[in-house]
């Protein structure tokens, strides 16, 4: 006389077997998400051009030009010049404003008044609550 041998009936295994399946799709999903996220947000950056047109023999105006590169919005906090000396000094504003908001892919203009001897604009900004600066040569 043989044993009755019992297993998982047909139903119960399936579920078992869908539950496997989903379980393995949302952990193989969340490694991509995390994956792709970080390769992503390291392409993000402020895009920043600078024009220089002469004012008179001591200073010269500086149109920069910039770009929301992120895929978040940004704050422009701050405009700065740095001089031969390496010195880090607020620039004057003729047009524009140093706080301003700017959606993803947005452009935004400034005008600024500095020093003919100076050698670049220092952009101070916010980006996922961070502080941040972008440099940009004025040659």
């Amino acid at each position: 006389m043989g044993g009755v041998r019992r297993g998982l009936s047909p139903l119960v295994a399936t579920i078992i077997l869908i539950a496997f399946t989903v379980l393995g799709g949302v952990i193989v999903y969340e490694f991509f998400m995390k994956t792709t996220e970080s390769a992503m947000a390291s392409g993000e950056t402020l895009i920043v051009s600078a024009t220089k047109s002469y004012f008179d023999n001591t200073r010269v105006l500086v149109q920069v030009d910039m770009v929301n590169g992120y895929r978040t919005n940004i704050t422009i906090t701050g405009f700065n010049y740095i001089t031969p000396t390496a010195t880090t000094t607020n620039a004057q504003i003729v047009s524009g404003s140093p706080n301003v908001n700017l959606v993803p892919g947005a452009k935004y203009t400034v005008i600024l008044l500095v020093p003919s001897d100076a050698k670049a604009i220092v952009i101070s900004y916010k980006a996922r609550n961070q502080n941040l600066v972008e440099t940009v040569a004025i040659g």
